[in-house]
């Protein structure tokens, strides 16, 4: 009773201190004093489960996050999330959990030897200092100039760094078993996004983060939101409770929580197979050889994601014969639902499939609830797809496509793309591709190898390869008979291919299993330690290059950032246009650059002022005809203008293809122009 108490009354203080003291460190230090109390309470409830004690507090981050999603939103449908039902929650939080002793901690590992002994404690605090050194080394890197790749401005000398660490993780392997160990590694393999990036990285977040200011400073977002409310309430929740800015908590949001529960939640399921070394300690950094791209910056995809993998192990290792309540399962997939449906309704099916497997014993004609569940899992995102549309024409409407030749085309050719190939130079970035090009292959491989050993020897986990398929066999049928008419060609697959995504999600618990057969054939063969420890970094590194955008022989990333200069385009155009009405032609960076600084303030005729890429917004076309497709003359700008507005506004980077050429026109099309930060931006003003 006394630490729910204390955890109750240091939500409390922290309502105190944010109505009346509000002393910034002091707010911080009480809402990380109750999230540690919290998750440490929370955690409790999963003591069968968890025999260290960052198992216990990883879990009980997940759930308490978990229940501040799915809560909140609920909340705000019923127009109650406010700062007092935050910090309401945040009392009763804590007597959810129990305050129990961990059942099956492990005793301290033993050495041989003192020699033993003093060569792994140096090690380990060699491994936490060169964590530190690359940490800051990656922060001091970060730029406010406009790139495509963030290798251009991280010193080489940090993939030789990130080798030794890689090294060093490797090695404490052989004798640490405790998974704190892994949470470093995972937090620098994460992060580089949000050191090199300090402004933010992609359009999306920026978009995510303002809607999450206007609930912030509204207490609401019209027309209600069907989705992403998962993460923009619980956003603020934390940024209430831990007293940091909207953009704070949400630029951390998803690489932190992923840093800090994808190594344990896969040990947890990894114990259940293993108690050996170096096993116990290497299967779980198999996730980072895949590429963690959805989980290095925060969007709604990426959380719900992580509540994907998070179900999907857990369900593994329940069937394994841990008593996980059935509740949390419930839990984590309701919160992915309000996170993102995308995500959400697939596994939401899954758990009903999982439910009348294992609880449906005495329902009456349970084969055919089975049969519904099972068709509807697949089934569930075209059809839900299919009804948008019919409600509503967005970025996300479907039709029915004739050229099925076309989309079995497309379709082979990402397949051709992830096989093996034979490179025509042997360099560096051939000798990575070696490794990045197969690297969907080489999982499903595994996939399969841990199916067939689940057959032999974990028959529960069959159930893990069943239902995978199902979000795939809805992958082929947006592919194979739907287009996107709303979205441009490049980007048909947008929607589409996160099925595919979520379907390799599914498959992790059987891909650890297939690592795992593998380990055992391939580490024997090693006479020595330091071979299949070097052979192992170098693989982490290549991974680490590959999780990240790309400007190589191989792949080439053209998205670049938001910077400085963006940001004083869009106040230099606010400032000229002088209150009047006007739209903007922009690229993306530019756009997020005016939802961060002035939110979504300007809608005309239902449309957004800057261009959006997806969707029905007609300034993203104008833009491409006037920058890409042809010349900003008049008579190509002039359809923007039938929005009912006088001032077109025209944004051209330096960095755009033919600049020099388009710059030429548009000054003598334009009725007035200025250039900013010695012309790596010229604004261009039409008047109708």
């Amino acid at each position: 009773m006394i630490m729910p108490a204390l955890a109750t009354l240091t939500s409390l203080l922290i309502a105190l201190n944010f109505w009346g003291w509000q002393e910034y460190y002091l707010g911080i230090a009480l809402g990380l004093i109750w999230l540690l109390l919290t998750c440490w309470l929370i955690g409790g409830r999963m003591n069968q489960l968890a025999t260290y004690r960052i198992e216990r507090l990883a879990w009980g981050l997940i759930i308490t996050t978990s229940i501040i999603s799915l809560a909140s939103s609920i909340l705000f449908y019923f127009n109650l999330f406010n700062t007092i039902a935050t910090f309401s929650l945040a009392a009763l939080l804590p007597w959810l959990g129990t305050a129990k002793k961990l059942e099956n901690e492990p005793k301290s590992t033993s050495f041989n030897s003192w020699t033993q002994f003093l060569t792994s404690s140096l090690i380990a605090l060699l491994y936490l200092a060169l964590a530190l050194i690359i940490f800051l080394l990656l922060n001091s890197s970060a730029t406010g100039e406009a790139i495509r790749t963030p290798w251009a401005v991280v010193p080489p000398v940090c993939f030789i760094l990130i080798g030794l660490l890689a090294g060093l993780i490797l090695f404490l392997a052989r004798t640490k078993l405790s998974p704190i160990w892994l949470i470093p590694f995972y937090l620098i393999f994460l992060s580089l996004l949000i050191n090199i990036y300090p402004l933010g990285y992609g359009f999306d977040p920026f978009i995510h983060q303002a809607s999450e200011k206007l609930l912030a400073t509204t207490g609401t977002i019209s027309p209600k939101p069907f989705y992403y409310l998962g993460q923009y309430t619980l956003v603020n929740f934390w940024a209430q409770i831990l007293n940091l800015s909207i953009k704070t908590i949400d630029t951390w949001l998803v690489p932190l929580l992923a840093a800090l529960i994808i190594p344990i939640t896969t040990f947890s399921f990894t114990q259940k197979i293993t108690a050996a070394k170096p096993l116990l300690l290497l299967l779980p950094l198999a996730p980072l050889l895949f590429t963690l791209s959805d989980f290095t910056y925060t969007t709604p995809q990426g959380l719900a994601y992580l509540f994907v993998l998070i179900t999907i192990l857990a369900i593994a290792t329940r069937r394994l014969g841990v008593n996980i309540p059935s509740r949390l399962l419930w839990l984590f997939g309701l919160a992915a639902v309000f996170t993102h449906p995308l995500a959400g309704l697939p596994l939401l099916g899954i758990l009903i499939i999982w439910w009348l497997k294992e609880y449906g014993f005495n329902l009456k004609n349970k084969k055919l609830w089975r049969v519904l569940a099972i068709s509807g899992t697949a089934l569930i995102v075209p059809l839900s797809f299919a009804v948008m549309s019919w409600l509503a024409p967005s970025a996300a409407s479907i039709k029915i496509s004739a050229d099925l030749w076309v989309n079995l085309r497309r379709l082979f050719n990402n397949i051709i793309y992830h096989l093996p190939f034979l490179p025509r130079f042997i360099d560096l970035p051939d000798s990575i591709y070696l490794w990045g090009r197969p690297i969907t292959l080489i999982f499903i491989i595994l996939a399969f190898i841990g199916y067939w050993l689940a057959r032999k020897n974990y028959k529960p986990l069959e159930f893990i390869g069943q239902v995978a398929i199902l979000p795939f066999i809805g992958f082929l049928i947006l592919s194979l008979f739907f287009t996107f008419p709303n979205l441009p060609p490049n980007e048909q697959d947008f929607y589409t291919i996160r099925l595919w995504d979520i379907t390799l999600l599914l498959l992790w618990p059987l891909v650890i299993l297939g690592l795992y057969w593998l380990a055992k054939k391939i580490l024997p063969l090693f006479k020595h330690d330091t071979s299949w420890i070097l052979a192992g970094s170098l693989v982490l590194v290549a991974s680490f290059y590959l999780t990240y955008p790309r400007l190589d022989i191989w792949h080439r990333d053209t998205a670049y950032n938001t910077t400085t200069y963006d940001m004083a385009a869009v106040r230099l155009i606010e400032q000229e246009a002088q209150n009047s009405p006007y739209v903007v032609l922009a690229n993306q960076a530019v756009a997020a650059a005016a939802v961060n600084e002035f939110g979504f303030s300007k809608y005309y005729q239902g449309h957004f002022y800057y261009p959006l890429p997806t969707g029905t917004n007609p300034l993203y076309q104008v833009y491409l005809n006037a920058a890409e497709r042809g010349l900003p003359t008049r008579d190509i700008i002039a359809p923007a203008a039938d929005l009912g507005i006088s001032q077109v506004f025209l944004v051209l980077n330096r960095y755009w293809a033919d600049y020099d050429t388009l710059s030429k026109v548009a000054k003598d099309e334009a009725d007035a122009w200025w250039q900013i930060a010695d012309g790596r931006i010229t604004v261009y003003r039409y008047d109708f």
